[in-house]
């Protein structure tokens, strides 16, 4: 396992209480989680995580060749960042992703068994996230970065597990605001 902390601006947080997610098989999958939007101009940022991926995938695979590794996750689907103007392109309701997701790369990092430590700028701890943590603000993740192999169809890929959240700086707020009754 490797770990890393990325710079971005969060989307669709879910970082005061778990989120539900149906997956594939009807399964309901709960977590706490959040997109990390990396703009394409910030190319050290991308290469930095490029390289934690390498380091990944060589501790659990010493004998393949990393760079082989993620593109084969990234073919099938199994890639930790992905391109945010593809998501866009595929999206059934292109617009909601527009604003947030043009000319990026963005990370899904998620956590299925404890909530993501967070703090603010001063590293001091977040009581209600709500208050700090917004779609649109900057934040530092620390992500660890592991790989896995699916027995039955012998597909690997990386996992992302979100383990901290630190507030680095406003900047616009996307989507709507929280509902009142929810603060």
């Amino acid at each position: 396992m490797q770990s890393i902390k990325i710079k971005g601006r969060l989307s669709y947080p879910a970082l005061d209480k778990m989120t539900k997610m149906t997956l594939g098989d009807n399964s309901v999958m709960e977590y706490f989680g959040a997109d990390i939007i990396i703009p394409k101009t910030n190319k050290e940022t991308i290469a930095r995580f490029t390289e934690v991926l390498r380091k990944a995938a060589k501790d659990s695979y010493p004998n393949m060749n990393p760079d082989r590794f993620i593109e084969q996750a990234r073919i099938n689907k199994r890639a930790i960042i992905k391109d945010g103007d593809e998501k866009i392109a595929t999206a059934t309701k292109p617009e909601t992703y527009t604003k947030a997701y043009t000319n990026s790369w963005y990370i899904s990092a998620k956590n299925k068994l404890v909530q993501p430590l967070l703090v603010d700028r001063q590293a001091q701890i977040v009581s209600n996230p709500r208050d700090v943590f917004y779609a649109g603000c900057w934040v530092i993740a620390k992500l660890n970065i592991s790989t896995y192999e699916l027995g039955t169809f012998k597909t690997k890929g990386f996992s992302c597990t979100l383990t901290g959240v630190q507030f680095f700086k406003n900047d616009e707020r996307w989507g709507a605001s929280p509902k009142s009754e929810c603060l």
